[in-house]
């Protein structure tokens, strides 16, 4: 469970101790709770070059602000007194690696007060969306309440699994993705346990499938499912993150090939990369443009459905992209090609040479997209002929595929001659029996 940790402005300061004497009239302030009095004698011995030879001046400078900070009459400069303390505190550990100074009643009191005003304002800023900032102070909040545990000062441990928590939600709010997994993992390592929220683990899940890192993956995967056996989550496959796990497309592709680079053979993932570059090429929104890369991801989702086939010769989905494709390639062709036709008809005789050659160009590109349409429907038709009996799925496909196919072999056999001109009408004319038949 996740410790409700309740904070304080006032702390009680603890016993005296001996100082050094341009320490002591600050620390007496300090002891007694009377902050002006304490500035009045910091503003006055600070000025002494020697203040900062030691790191004590720099630990009493970070308890008079960390103080101030959580002073209500002065809220307009509690940030200011907040960062200045932060400051000192931060050089003062440089100082004194060991931090024993945090031994001393007083000086305690440094770390938590900064750790109490970093998690207040730090909720504040939450609660208006200020989500940058709420980050930046739950950074300092962490790290201050690690030197609170190590040092058992007010905090227990190991960790401060709130700070952590909201350290590692508001980093992946503003997307600081990497660092997010660094909270999470440390309460995930821990297996800290809200039974409602297995926000950390998804989190964890999410950023290794994307990072391509199985063998953590894997593991906040497993810890996911200990932990939270109902949830579906945690049954997913590093692929169904590659797919799902983003609406950007750019983003999908870079997922699904650094899984196809790391398991070259795997079919799953082959056909999933080609899917979602078909989705982008063939399936687009009406009116959404070409990405302006069109070519190179045709040749890229070409090349890895003809993977995909190889790797799983029985399967007709990559045969039935492939064919869909070149199709949709050819009937945009086609309209070229008419519209080159019509425009050499309406000129008749006075058709020039350059109409026929645009005509003929046409037309030419026009049968090398639908050949290699109908290359592809091929195939799959003869899968389709040996699958006895066909689902209503099957049946579907084979219709519109034979449909296809007979009216290439029409079209191609119009200007065929001889044995080609035999042999394109008995292809057209076996698919559009075979068409009937499945009508």
């Amino acid at each position: 469970m996740i410790k409700k940790v309740t904070l304080f402005a006032s702390v009680l300061f603890l016993g005296t101790v001996a100082f050094a004497q341009k320490y002591e009239a600050v620390k007496n302030a300090l002891m007694l709770n009377k902050h002006d009095e304490a500035m009045k004698a910091f503003e006055k011995e600070s000025a002494n070059d020697k203040f900062y030879s030691k790191p004590e001046g720099y630990i009493i400078k970070a308890a008079l602000y960390a103080g101030l900070s959580l002073d209500s009459a002065k809220a307009a400069e509690a940030d200011k007194n907040r960062a200045t303390a932060m400051e000192a505190f931060n050089k003062y550990k440089e100082a004194d690696p060991g931090m024993k100074l945090l031994e001393d009643p007083i000086y305690k009191n440094a770390p938590y007060q900064l750790y109490a005003a970093y998690f207040n304002s730090g909720v504040a800023d939450i609660n208006t969306k200020n989500y940058e900032s709420a980050y930046d102070k739950f950074k300092n909040v962490v790290d201050l309440s690690d030197v609170l545990i190590a040092k058992k000062i007010n905090l227990p441990g190991p960790i401060d699994t709130n700070a952590n928590y909201y350290a590692g939600i508001l980093a992946e709010t503003v997307k600081k993705v990497d660092e997010a997994a660094k909270y999470n993992a440390r309460l995930a390592d821990l297996k800290v346990h809200e039974p409602k929220d297995s926000t950390v683990y998804q989190s964890l899940v999410r950023y290794y499938a994307g990072k391509n890192d199985d063998a953590n993956f894997e593991k906040y995967k497993a810890l996911g499912k200990q932990l939270y056996p109902q949830s579906p989550f945690f049954s997913y496959s590093k692929l169904d993150f590659a797919i799902g796990g983003s609406s950007n497309f750019e983003e999908k592709i870079a997922n699904l090939e650094k899984i196809v680079a790391s398991s070259p053979d795997d079919y799953n993932a082959n056909l999933a990369l080609a899917e979602a570059i078909f989705q982008k090429l063939d399936q687009a929104k009406e009116g959404e443009p070409k990405p302006a890369n069109a070519a190179e991801l045709e040749t890229k989702m070409i090349a890895t459905l003809k993977k995909a086939s190889t790797l799983k010769p029985t399967d007709m989905q990559p045969l039935l992209l492939m064919g869909d494709h070149y199709k949709a390639k050819a009937d945009a062709l086609e309209d070229v090609m008419r519209a080159a036709e019509k425009d050499m008809d309406a000129k008749g005789a006075k058709a020039t040479a350059a109409d026929k050659q645009k005509y003929a160009d046409a037309k030419k590109a026009y049968i090398a997209q639908y050949a290699l349409s109908s290359e592809s429907f091929e195939k799959a038709a003869d899968m389709l002929s040996k699958v006895n009996p066909l689902d209503n799925v099957q049946k579907r496909q084979y219709y519109i595929i034979a449909g296809n196919l007979a009216q290439y072999y029409f079209f191609v056999g119009q200007d065929a001659k001889g044995a080609d001109k035999a042999k394109y009408s008995a292809l057209e004319k076996k698919y559009d029996t075979l068409y009937k038949s499945l009508k």
